[in-house]
């Protein structure tokens, strides 16, 4: 059923079926309180954990640090059934993560991220895994193996990170060998409200001594598999289906005082396939778009989960790989940090452009892309002072071509039939970005601090575009047109932080950052090819308060902020006649973001707990005139919900057969737009407010755990995405319905 039909029903439903197992919980008085520890929290007896996090290049407590951050451990992600980088977007405040495949992520953090996914455009929040910035669009939503925690920083990062992110990072560390021998072995069945949709995932780790302390090792190892929700007749596939590897390996040298950490990951995905649902928007004539004669549009899908797709060969393949060397050597008040990294992507994709049976449009993919990078960092502390300097490098080579194949029932194919009309739209990208920055940290009181940084930026881009036709001057001709730029940017930081008391701390502070020029990723002429989009910046103004309230029972953090977010890279769809769009890359717009956010957790007593957060966001164009008739000024920003909530209800406790914990979560975003216009000249981009309700039930007895969990209880139907044709057609990508499973692990 769509979400439209019985939502409310289905909601209340699934809350009262909520509401039963958390009674059922409650209603075993014989159960005493259990505790769990992970590598980023250290547990406390009176009340709340101490989440020991490293977004300031130092350990230390989250209560310290004076920005907008939250972390997550690994335990607690996989104990919840969340496997794949998106899932955080269901606990954190203005937070938007959906990928429309595993190589289209769309990440936004309050408001600011970037709708492109090509080689000519950055994202707008970085991602890092041990340190390291993942360059590519298609590396980013990755899957959860073996990993301690993951932070989530808002606001623009620079003075800190290697990578300078205008809209805020993502930090993902995975766990560290152990100095014991210890071994993890999994596995995972499931199905969803889809008949025929199954999965399983099998995983195993090791860890422990090599060479006695001198050297330890870690190594992972997991299969994934699903089936796939969206049955697509004709064409034979199935979308959200995945058959994918992925491996994790560290090794660390104690080298004396210095300590020597060596990473490499490997993972090869088949899937999901981009399986497009057409929405006629009550034109069926100009869908999806110019028709031979005696071709009909077909009748519109009644259900997006069942299908119907003539393209054969449809899938994504993505191969990811990357190797790092972190050197900290220690000596006296200073410690120098090197981190030194390559990585490569490969993705290879072919999809059904129109999502119908009609012979119209396949698109082809293909990028290849390579990436090294250097980031060497000192820190020097006294009881006062702390300061760090960095210096970064990093290279990009990336090869990737967009090919659109026009079948027989695209008129423009039968205007020049019976010759084949293919576009490949070509584009090699050499980027090198360079960085200086630092911090200071000074505190003149155990209670006064004053944080001083800044960020000097180079990004030079040299792009070459190669545009070919097979039949050349009709619409576009073959060219081969070599475009560069170069940007710098300086961005400084402050904050001031006084501890009020040992468990109340307010702060305020100001960040900016800046984000490179973007090119054309699709080029139909050689003026469209020197149409370079300047770079964004942004000046991010922060208040907040972190508190531990209550004898430790309550800890809750709040931040109020305004950005002034200019010279927005958007990405417009302009009528250029017979049916065709061209893609437009181009600073379009300026805009005001204020907001605030809300989280924490309560401990109610030995059993019983919840985790919060919410975030408000009024995110509005301040200036964006479309064209001369089109005017969006005052329209909210795309993937930027006013209100976002979550929730999360933890219950554990000891029993008979085992140590029992379970969880509870419920997220709620309010209505979002997919385009600028707010619906006015795209209808029906949007989506209505969503929530989602996830559950888990884990029981571990010795060294067993079983577990059960589910996501989207109450069976939402939805649009992650959707691509329009300007007012004449559309194509939606829905997502996960209603899905659960059964996990075992046995540690040793």
């Amino acid at each position: 059923m769509l979400r439209s039909e019985t939502a409310n029903s289905r909601r209340l439903s699934g809350l009262l079926m909520s509401c039963a197992v958390t009674a059922l919980f409650a209603a075993h008085p014989a159960w005493a309180q259990t505790s769990a520890s992970s590598p980023a929290v250290q547990p406390d007896q009176a009340g709340v954990e101490v989440i020991v996090v490293t977004a300031r290049k130092q350990s230390e407590s989250l209560q310290d640090v004076p920005m907008s951050i939250s972390a997550v451990s690994g335990k607690d992600l996989e104990d919840a059934g969340y496997t794949e980088l998106n899932d955080i977007s269901r606990l954190s405040s203005n937070v938007y993560f959906e990928a429309a495949d595993r190589s289209k992520p769309l990440i936004y953090i309050r408001g600011i991220g970037t709708r492109s996914y090509d080689a000519g455009s950055d994202p707008s929040v970085g991602v890092f895994v041990d340190g390291v910035y993942l360059g590519r669009f298609g590396a980013l939503d990755m899957d959860l193996m073996d990993v301690a925690r993951v932070e989530l920083l808002r606001g623009p990062q620079g003075s800190l990170y290697g990578r300078n992110t205008i809209g805020g990072a993502i930090s993902v560390v995975s766990r560290d060998p152990t100095s014991v021998f210890k071994g993890h072995l999994s596995g995972e069945l499931g199905t969803s409200a889809i008949s025929g949709d199954s999965l399983y995932s099998v995983g195993a780790s090791l860890s422990g001594p090599i060479a006695g302390d001198a050297v330890r090792g870690s190594l992972s190892v997991t299969r994934r598999y699903r089936e796939g929700y969206q049955p697509v007749a004709v064409a034979n596939i199935r979308g959200g289906s995945e058959d994918g590897w992925s491996s994790r390996g560290k090794l660390i040298f104690d080298l004396g005082e210095a300590t020597l950490r060596l990473s490499a990951d490997y993972s090869d995905i088949d899937g999901p396939p981009l399986v497009f649902v057409p929405n006629q928007l009550g034109v069926p004539a100009d869908s999806p778009g110019p028709l031979t004669p005696g071709f009909v549009t077909p009748a519109e899908p009644q259900d997006p989960y069942k299908l119907s797709s003539d393209a054969l060969g449809q899938g994504i393949n993505k191969k990811t790989s990357g190797g790092s060397a972190q050197l900290n050597i220690p000596f006296g008040a200073f410690e120098l940090t090197s981190i030194t990294a390559a990585r490569k992507l490969k993705i290879e994709e072919v999809d059904d452009l129109d999502g119908t049976t009609l012979p119209f449009q396949v698109y082809l993919a293909n990028e290849d892309g390579s990436q090294f990078s250097q980031e060497v960092r000192l820190n020097y502390e006294t009881e006062k002072l702390k300061v760090l300097v960095g210096a970064f490098y990093s290279s990009e080579d990336v090869n990737r071509t967009e090919t659109i194949n026009f079948g027989p029932a695209s008129l423009l194919s039968f205007f020049v039939s019976p010759a084949p009309l293919r576009w490949d739209f070509g584009l090699n990208l050499e980027s090198k970005s360079s960085a200086l920055f630092g911090q200071i940290q000074w505190e003149p009181t155990e209670r006064l601090s004053l944080t001083l940084g800044g960020r000097y930026s180079e990004d030079q881009k040299d792009v070459v575009f190669d545009t070919r036709t097979t039949v050349p001057g009709f619409v576009i001709s073959n060219f081969t047109t070599p475009v560069s730029r170069k940007w710098d940017s300086f961005d400084p930081s402050a904050s001031l932080s006084y501890k009020f008391s040992a468990d109340v701390m307010g702060y305020v502070s100001y960040t900016s950052g800046f984000k490179s020029g973007a090119f054309q990723f699709i080029a139909i002429a050689p003026a469209t090819a020197q149409q370079v989009a300047n770079p964004e910046s942004v000046d991010s103004y922060e208040a907040g308060m972190r508190t531990t309230l209550f004898d430790r029972r309550l800890r809750l953090n709040a931040s109020i902020f305004s950005m002034d977010y200019r010279d927005l890279q958007q990405l417009r769809l302009i009528p250029i006649g017979g049916g065709v769009n061209q893609v437009l890359i181009a600073n379009a717009a300026s805009s005001r973001i204020p907001g605030l956010e809300l989280e924490g957790r309560a401990v109610f007593d030995s059993k019983w707990s919840l985790d919060f957060s919410y975030g408000y966001l009024d995110a509005k164009y301040k200036n964006y005139v479309f064209n001369s008739t089109l005017d969006f000024s005052g329209n909210r920003l795309q993937r930027a919900p006013k209100n976002t909530l979550s929730l999360g209800l933890n219950f554990e406790t000891k029993t008979s057969l085992g140590e029992l914990t379970s969880r509870l979560g419920y997220s709620y975003r309010s209505k979002i737009f997919f385009e600028a216009d707010n619906n006015t000249v795209d209808p029906e981009s949007s989506e209505d407010g969503l929530g989602l309700l996830d559950a888990s039930i884990n029981l571990k007895k010795n060294n067993w755990t079983v577990g059960l969990w589910a996501r989207n209880l109450s069976d939402e139907r939805y649009r992650r995405q959707v691509l329009n044709s300007t007012g004449t057609a559309q194509r939606g990508i829905w997502a996960e319905p209603r899905t659960f499973g059964l996990r075992v692990s046995s540690d040793f």
